[in-house]
Formats: structure tokens, C-alpha cells, sequence
């Protein structure tokens, strides 16, 4: 099995004493301005305090530090001289990793603990300025040693995957930075420390505790000025590196006190009307006179709200310290066992398999014997076909898991459920059962296999058996059958379908104020090595260098493609490759699938037996690969590959690692996509802008599957597992790869790495695309 290389996309440097990993995926000057367009396009807006820490504004909030009312500093340092010994004592892991460790000048209380009496040590500082980091390095090998330095320039998210490698180890955060996240950032970064550490690891962060508001409020209202100076320069850097011209003495620093929220809020406020300029990625934002924009917040804790919070992810509090007022505190976590916090969070395998199965028996429900029996479409199986497929399909694998030499059902029926073996067109001549006796299959195999689950182990050295993968599958499997279910139901005849949970979907809550947006060139990393839920076509994680494209924020709507069918569109062969004008000749299409005219030049849609007006703003659906490419050359544009459609959907230039849904990697949720067969139906453009990419992309997932330009091909280094006749045996046979997953797909079946393909001159999916365009 291929292993990851922890050093992938670092460059490594060694130098006199120490060594310096760098980031070779950074890119901060495109990530900055990037993350200006993400704040100000908000409302009300904000500034990523990420980039408050420049090399002027590191500077000024070293000064920060020194300002008699700046408490944090010297409390935190005290702390630590007073304790760093007594933490060594209930810590034998000789590493230290520190995030954001800027100057190390409170840490080094802990490094001469960690050294004291000729004791080997090592100390990994992380921070994103390589310059800062190279310059505390080489402090530190100089007055250090005996003290193996190891820098690592780049982002916390960056550095997490190497913590294991490192391990035993204690991870230092401190100067309560750990409050500048909000409750659900905060949530993300200790689940992404808890699973990166190794159980019985330490982790060492230092927290702020809620005090009276006077002393608070004075902490970053310095009478010297340096925290307004420090919120200034936030805007002198963007007219440093981004080219605005900012009046820097418009702006004045606002910070209070948030009782409600147990937080300071730092604003900058313009006291006159101003412009944010960002040629370069086609955005202007006026700013009003007297709107102010959040620049930072600074969390206040309780100890044991804080502990218990921890304690969520996998962590128990050892001890902690805190200084005789109770104004700072030092909490030393120890992670317990991974799983014992997972399990509470995660659903069994069970579970998702009867989720799976009641969705099943909740699509077929409305229909009747004879469509269910009832080939409608050589594209497509019987419906009767597909039930009994997820049926044998379970019986196999399930069994498998538990025994590989075990005899594996019947011969016959496997044969008979073989779709390699069976092509779609030709399965009305199986010998299928009826609904009765297709229905009983599927209750027979899912109470053995109950019984083999109560009987398995999850092997951790068993790729089939680790972290459920198997069971994870079949559930995957059964849903991604229940969508090609409800594809089948769609071109049945006369059919009035209702399922239970149909609902309209929300309107469009905000407009798309630019058509496309700039991406810029450089690496991001493609794939996954994600082995619990990812399909073999997905890995490995792999670096690709993109150049600079253009991508629309949101799929081509009815309303767009009308303009094209308006423009002769399916009538100018200039507009069509060769391949796609002989289809178009066979086809003899004029417009979209369950497209109807309605002879006055208006049209009408038809979804599940409903006939209904086009609506306008929603994403168009039905078009095969071919329509797709069609438009894109009629629009001056292109497809776009399916690197970039992933880059515009994963990548984050703040963190500088993929997201695995579009706007992070906290499960759908019914605001974030039209996902899970709700609404029979794409939403209107701009209904989920929480769903939104890192660059402002709307709807990437859900509502539609999005046709890419590149083939369905393996990735350097692809494996198959655990079949071949899952993803193998399908490339490079002319299909191409669709993205994002549509309304009809289940949240379980989806993420930025998902990887779906189909011939493209196939229109029964629910299919359709966003364009690109070289910037």
C-alpha cells in the first residue's frame, strides 16, 4: 500500500544548527487578497486577523506586548517560568511542537526544562513567516546547543499531518490564540489536533479568562496607541501588496468588550467613504462612512468550560496553572484513545446502512409492480434490477469482510447482478424477480448482514475492515443506486411521482454580483488519502500546479441557456466539436431533456410527472457533455477540468490545505447544498451561500452534477481497491468526469474529491455545468 511522504510539498533547507521545512504550496500574496474579497463580499464584513501579522505588524505586536496594559504577555510568561519544571515532570515526551511561535521568547522557559541536566530535546517551532521563524531558529541553535531545532514554515493546518511522525511530543499554543477562532473554529482546530496527535500525546495552550471589562477593554486600547497602529497596518499592508489606496487616517481602531459573546471585537471604522481596489480579481468595494469592519476577535475562557469543551475531541485536562488574580491560565491535555471520542460523534456502520435502505424502500414505494419490472429505457436497468443489485452486492461484501474464503452467494444470482458482465440495455432479458421476491432478497441479506457486523472486527491493519471501510461502502453503494433509481423514474411515461419528502426549495437569498472569479496559478493538492469513505479513483493526494483560470460563481442557469438556444446555438456547427455534431445530427435534440414548448416561444419543465414554467434563475439540467461544451464555446469560454473545478471547490490559500466539502469540512447541511432528494430539483441560483468555496464559488455541490473537460483517468499512483470493476476497468473507455453531485445525491456519496463519469452524449443524469475561462 502506498505510504504518504510527510515531507510532500516542503522544501527542506538546512542551515547552521537547524533545519527549516518551508511550504512550497504558499502563496500569500494571491491568499491575501483572495481572503479580502472573501470578508468584504460578507455582510456585515470582516478581515482574516491571519493577515494582521505581517512583518510591520509581528513588529508592532511585539510592542503590543510591552504596553503596561497588555496583562496576557507577562502573566502567560510568569506562568511558565514559575511551572515549566513541574510540566516536565508530568511530561516525558521529548519533543516540543509550538503553533505560532513568533519570537519563542516565552517558550524558552520550557525549552531549558526540556534541556536542564544535558537532556536531548527537540523543538519544531511553526510559523508562517519563514524570515521571523529562520531568524528564532538560529537564536535558538545558538544559545541552545544540545536542542535539536526543526522549523516548520507554514500554517497550522499545514503542520498537523507531520505531528505524528513527531510523536511523542507535547503541542505548545499558546498567548491565548486559541481565542481568536469563534465556537466553530475553534471545534475544527481541536478536531484537527485530536487527529493528529497520537493518544497519550500533550497538548499546552494558554487562555485568556473572562475578568472584569475594564481591564479587558484597556488590554487593547493602549494609551501609546500601538493595538490602533497594529489594526492600521492591516490596511497599509493591503496598499503594500494588494496596490489599494487606502487613507490609513480615515481609519480608526475600535475595541469593546462583547459580554454576551465573552469576547473583544476589534473593528476598524472608516470615518469617510473608501474604496477597496481589486483590479487583478475584477472586484471594487465601497466602504460607507462610519461602517466598521471586524478585524479580530479575542475569546475569553473559563477553565473548566474550556477543559470540557476539550474533552470532546478526545482530550482530559492533567493539570493547570494559573496565576494568583485568575487573569491567564496555562491548561496542560493529555488525548485519550481516538476512538473512545469519535464514537460518540460518528454513526455506527449500522446506522448508515439502515439509512440507506429506508431511503430505498421510500423511492420505490410510490411505484407499482409493473414499473418497477418495466424496462423504461435501454439507458437504464429495470428498477427491480438495481434492487436486487444492492441486494447481492451486500451479500458478497459483507461476508467477504468477515471471511475472504468464504463461498460467496449463489452463482447464478451473482451472475445475474454482475454489471460488467450485463450491460443496462440488455438486462430486461434477465430472469429478475418481482417486487415481492426482490424486496425479500434485500431483508434477507441485511439481517446477515447484521449478524456478521456483531461478529467483525475493525482491524486497523485490515484496509477493508479499518474504520468500518467496508460497511461505509455498501452504504455509499445503495445511495449512490438510489439516484440512478430516481434517474430511472424520471423518464417513466405518465408517472405522477411524489415522494414523501418532496419540497419546493428555497429562493435565491443573494444575487451574483460578479459572473466568474479569478483563481490563481500555483499548486494545490488534488485527491485524498482518505481511506474510511473515498473510492480507489480518488487517491492518492497528489500536488498539481494550475495555471490562473477564471470560473463562474455559479452553474449556467435555464435563463443563460435559453440565450443560447435563442442564439441558433443547436443549429451552428461552429459551435460543436465533430463528435458532438454527429450526436447532435442522431440525436436530433433542440434544447434539454424534459425541456417543453409551449408554442408562444415560453417553455415549460417536466420533473417527476409535474409540468411546471422554466424557471429562470435555476441551474439547467439534463444536457449531456456535448450541450455542455457547446455553450461554453458560444459563451467565449470552456469547461473546466476537473483540477481546476477541484481547486475552485477544495482549496483554502489561507490554510493552504483542501476543505472537504466547499465551505469546510463540517457535514451538509440543509443551508449549505441542495443535496439528499428533497426538492426533485435544482435550487435557484444563490440559495445557499453558506455552501460557498474559499473563492466564492456558489452551489458546487448539490443541485447539479457539473460536467468537466478532462476524461475519466487514474491519478499517478492509483491502486485499485477493493474491486477493479468499481473504477478500473472504466478508464479510458471515452467517459467523462462530472463533479459536485446533484440534488438527487446523498450527503453520504459526496465531498470536493467524489469523482463521478458518464458517457457525454448521456442526458438522463442530473447533469449540468459552470464554465471556465484562461485569466
Amino acid at each position: 500500500m502506498t505510504q504518504r511522504d510527510p515531507l510532500a510539498g516542503f522544501r527542506r533547507e538546512r542551515h547552521a544548527g537547524f533545519v527549516l521545512d518551508v511550504d512550497s504550496l504558499d502563496d500569500s500574496a494571491e491568499g491575501f487578497a483572495q481572503s479580502v474579497v472573501r470578508g468584504l463580499s460578507d455582510h456585515p464584513r470582516w478581515l482574516h486577523c491571519r493577515y494582521l501579522y505581517d512583518a510591520a505588524g509581528s513588529e508592532l505586536f511585539e510592542h503590543i506586548c510591552e504596553q503596561p496594559e497588555y496583562y496576557q504577555t507577562r502573566t502567560e510568561a510568569a506562568l511558565l517560568a514559575a511551572h515549566a519544571a513541574g510540566i516536565r515532570r508530568l511530561v516525558a515526551a521529548p519533543t516540543l511542537v509550538e503553533l505560532g511561535s513568533g519570537s519563542s521568547a516565552k517558550t524558552r522557559h520550557l525549552l531549558r526544562a526540556w534541556t536542564a541536566g544535558g537532556t536531548s530535546a527537540r523543538y519544531v517551532p511553526v510559523d508562517v513567516s519563514r524570515e521571523i521563524l529562520a531568524r528564532t531558529c538560529r537564536t535558538l541553535a545558538a544559545s541552545h546547543p544540545g536542542l535539536e531545532v526543526r522549523g516548520l514554515a507554514a500554517s497550522y493546518e499545514r503542520a498537523f499531518p507531520r505531528l505524528r511522525e513527531l510523536s511523542p511530543v507535547m503541542l505548545v499554543f499558546l498567548g491565548s490564540t486559541i481565542g481568536n477562532l469563534n465556537p466553530q473554529e475553534m471545534s475544527d482546530f481541536l478536531d484537527r489536533v485530536s487527529a493528529s496527535l497520537t493518544p497519550g500525546d500533550h497538548f499546552l495552550v494558554g487562555i485568556d479568562l473572562v475578568k472584569n471589562v475594564r481591564t479587558l477593554e484597556a488590554a487593547y486600547n493602549d494609551r501609546a496607541g500601538v493595538s490602533a497602529a497594529f489594526t492600521r497596518n492591516y490596511f497599509a499592508r493591503m496598499n503594500r501588496e494588494l496596490g489599494t489606496d487606502l487613507d490609513l487616517g480615515a481609519i480608526e481602531h475600535v475595541a469593546y468588550y462583547n459580554q454576551t459573546l465573552d469576547r473583544i471585537e476589534i473593528f476598524a471604522r472608516f470615518t469617510r467613504e473608501a474604496v477597496v481596489a481589486l483590479p487583478g480579481l475584477g472586484r471594487r468595494f465601497r466602504i460607507g462612512p462610519g461602517e466598521m469592519i471586524l478585524t479580530e476577535i479575542s475569546r475569553k475562557f473559563q477553565v473548566d468550560e474550556m477543559a470540557a469543551h476539550a474533552a470532546r475531541f478526545g482530550f482530559e485536562a492533567v493539570r493547570h496553572f494559573t496565576d494568583p488574580t485568575k487573569a491567564f491560565a496555562l491548561l496542560l491535555l493529555r488525548l485519550r484513545g481516538r476512538r473512545a471520542v469519535t464514537a460518540g460523534r460518528e454513526r455506527s456502520a449500522e446506522a448508515h446502512l439502515a439509512a440507506a435502505r429506508a431511503r430505498t424502500l421510500e423511492l420505490v414505494e410510490p411505484l407499482d409492480d409493473e414499473q418497477l419490472i418495466q424496462q423504461h429505457s435501454p439507458l437504464m436497468s429495470p428498477i427491480v434490477w438495481d434492487l436486487g443489485h444492492i441486494a447481492n452486492f451486500e451479500e458478497q461484501w459483507s461476508l467477504r469482510a468477515v471471511d475472504p474464503r468464504a463461498k460467496v452467494g449463489d452463482d447464478a444470482r451473482d451472475r445475474m447482478y454482475d454489471a460488467i458482465r450485463h450491460p443496462r440495455a440488455t438486462r430486461n432479458h434477465l430472469p429478475l424477480p418481482g417486487r415481492r421476491e426482490a424486496l425479500a432478497y434485500l431483508r434477507e441479506v441485511r439481517r446477515r448482514t447484521r449478524h456478521r457486523l456483531a461478529q467483525a472486527s475493525v482491524d486497523p491493519n485490515d484496509p477493508l475492515l479499518a474504520d468500518g471501510f467496508v460497511y461505509k461502502m455498501l452504504a455509499q453503494h445503495e445511495a449512490q443506486h438510489g439516484e440512478t433509481i430516481l434517474q430511472t423514474v424520471q423518464l417513466i411515461d405518465e408517472l405522477h411521482y411524489e415522494p414523501v419528502r418532496r419540497r419546493e426549495p428555497p429562493p435565491g437569498l443573494v444575487p451574483m454580483d460578479v459572473e466568474s472569479v479569478v483563481v490563481p496559478a500555483g499548486p494545490f493538492i488534488m485527491g485524498t488519502d482518505d481511506r474510511e469513505w473515498a473510492y480507489d479513483n480518488e487517491r492518492p493526494a497528489h500536488r498539481v500546479d494550475v495555471p490562473r483560470f477564471r470560473i463562474d460563481v455559479a452553474p449556467v442557469t435555464n435563463g443563460q441557456f435559453l440565450a443560447f438556444m435563442a442564439d441558433r446555438g443547436y443549429r451552428r456547427r461552429e459551435l460543436w466539436s465533430d463528435a458532438g455534431w454527429l450526436w447532435l445530427m442522431e440525436a436530433r435534440v433542440a434544447h434539454p431533456a424534459q425541456w417543453l414548448p409551449n408554442g408562444n416561444g415560453t417553455w415549460y419543465e417536466r420533473a417527476f410527472g409535474r409540468v411546471v414554467p422554466l424557471a429562470f434563475d435555476r441551474p439547467v439540467i439534463h444536457v449531456s457533455w456535448f450541450e455542455a461544451e457547446a455553450y461554453a464555446r458560444w459563451a467565449g469560454k470552456r469547461l473546466p477540468s476537473e483540477a481546476e473545478w477541484e481547486k475552485a471547490a477544495a482549496w483554502d490559500l489561507e490554510t493552504r490545505v483542501a476543505r472537504r466539502f466547499p465551505w469546510g469540512d463540517n457535514p451538509p447541511g440543509e443551508d449549505h447544498a441542495n443535496l439528499d432528494q428533497r426538492t426533485c430539483g435544482p435550487a435557484p441560483v444563490g440559495a445557499y451561500p453558506r455552501g460557498r468555496s474559499f473563492f466564492g464559488c456558489h452551489q458546487m455541490m448539490g443541485d447539479v452534477w457539473e460536467w468537466t473537460a478532462s476524461d475519466f483517468a487514474p491519478y499517478r499512483g492509483f491502486e485499485a481497491f477493493p474491486y477493479p470493476e468499481y473504477s478500473e476497468v472504466h478508464f479510458g473507455r471515452g467517459y467523462k468526469v462530472l463533479r459536485g453531485g446533484s440534488w438527487a445525491t446523498r450527503p453520504i456519496a459526496v465531498r470536493n474529491t467524489f469523482r463521478n463519469w458518464d458517457l457525454p452524449q448521456r442526458r438522463q443524469i442530473f447533469a449540468g455545468f459552470r464554465c471556465a475561462a484562461d485569466a
